[in-house]
């Protein structure tokens, strides 16, 4: 335990439900709760202990689907369930994901109290821990599923774009959605809304006749080049699709998808795919 860096903290998040998970007298308790008021917990060197008050209390096991994004939580061959006790059946266990904990020393911010009514429409989308996307007044950090959520992905502007970084999601620009006519609008908390656009340095490389196109318009030669940034100016909204788990969706502005396009370890970009199967996996987190 001694040599362990400590340096990975992180709290749990019960997939799709409003749970916080504690550990107590040498035993998991899962309440119903903002996931950010459960413990904190430390993730050990080798990527998949979970330790506790320099104990080490379980370890990860992955999804087969999710692979480095959702999770069980595991002690020997048994897996743990909603109610707090053991399984001897994956079937049987609760699916995990990871919310890291920033480097804030003496200054971490204090936690919102509990929601009484986390989710206020049935039909709502809902974000990783259970909170309707449409709640008012809530903020949430979006990231995509790309196999390493947990240490990287924050969302971030550059040169109006939206793109994603190397620091840990829960790092990153917070957005606030609503519904209007069908679509989803999303505000970032600077006052800035997600629209597609097409970035300044690619339009000035544009043939001529596509220069008069707009982001509707199916032109073999530019309708692949516009990207997801951000504008004062208020569009119609995206579709947010639902793919994969409760959880999770794919981004539609109504004619093509959009996937994560990483270009380097600490920076990824959108792109715009036309099949639902190239489009990449996102989430929001309260």
């Amino acid at each position: 335990m001694e040599d362990e860096g400590f340096d990975r903290p992180f709290r749990f998040i019960v997939t799709g439900q409003y749970l916080a998970i504690h550990y107590r007298s040498s035993n998991f308790e899962i309440r119903r709760d903002y996931h950010a008021r459960g413990n904190l917990f430390y993730l050990a060197d080798d990527g998949e202990g979970i330790i506790h008050n320099h104990t080490y209390v379980g370890a990860l096991t992955d999804h087969p689907d999710y692979e480095g994004d959702v999770f069980y939580i595991r002690n020997g061959p048994q897996y743990l369930t909603q109610n707090g006790q053991w399984a001897d059946h994956v079937s049987d266990a609760i699916k995990v994901q990871i919310d890291p904990v920033g480097d804030y020393g003496d200054d971490e911010p204090p936690l919102p109290p509990p929601l009484p009514n986390p989710v206020i429409g049935t039909d709502n989308p809902i974000s990783a821990d259970g909170v309707d996307l449409y709640l008012p007044d809530k903020w949430f950090s979006l990231y995509p599923i790309t196999g390493d959520c947990l240490w990287s992905g924050d969302a971030g502007e550059f040169e109006s774009k939206l793109y994603f970084g190397g620091n840990p999601y829960s790092l990153g620009t917070c957005f606030q959605l609503s519904e209007h006519e069908g679509k989803t609008r999303i505000r970032s908390n600077e006052g800035k809304y997600l629209v597609v656009m097409m970035a300044p340095s690619v339009a000035a490389y544009q043939d001529e006749g596509c220069k008069q196109h707009t982001r509707f318009d199916r032109c073999p030669s530019c309708m692949l080049h516009y990207t997801i940034g951000y504008s004062s100016e208020l569009q119609e909204g995206f579709l947010l699709v639902p793919k994969g788990l409760s959880t999770m969706f794919v981004l539609n502005d109504g004619l093509f998808y959009y996937k994560v396009n990483v270009l380097k370890g600490s920076y990824a970009e959108v792109q715009r795919v036309e099949d639902i199967d190239d489009a990449s996996l996102f989430q929001f987190v309260a």
